[in-house]
């Protein structure tokens, strides 16, 4: 059973290579054991319909990879609407 920070390292190390071209980055998670559902925000500084396509991919994958233990629900959304993190969490 994955908790939010176990979440969030693993999306990291598979958003890693994408780093230069994000920009500034914010990652949400949350894990709901019962219902077994993780829930990620991905914000992103340079959004484009091209970076969030490659992110959205990897986060299916990572969905794929983990179907047997829960399931994901994901959004890639620009980082200016973010006003600040505890804004981000929700």
């Amino acid at each position: 059973m994955p908790s939010a920070e176990a979440l969030k390292y693993e999306v990291m190390g598979r958003l890693r290579d994408l780093e230069p071209e994000l920009g500034k980055t914010h990652l949400s998670a949350r894990w709901e054991p019962v219902a077994r559902i993780a829930r990620l925000g991905v914000c992103i500084e340079n959004y484009t319909w091209q970076i969030r396509e490659d992110i959205i991919k990897r986060l299916v994958e990572l969905q794929i990879d983990h179907q047997a233990d829960f399931a994901l629900e994901f959004d890639v959304i620009p980082v200016e609407g973010v006003r600040d993190d505890e804004y981000a969490e929700v």
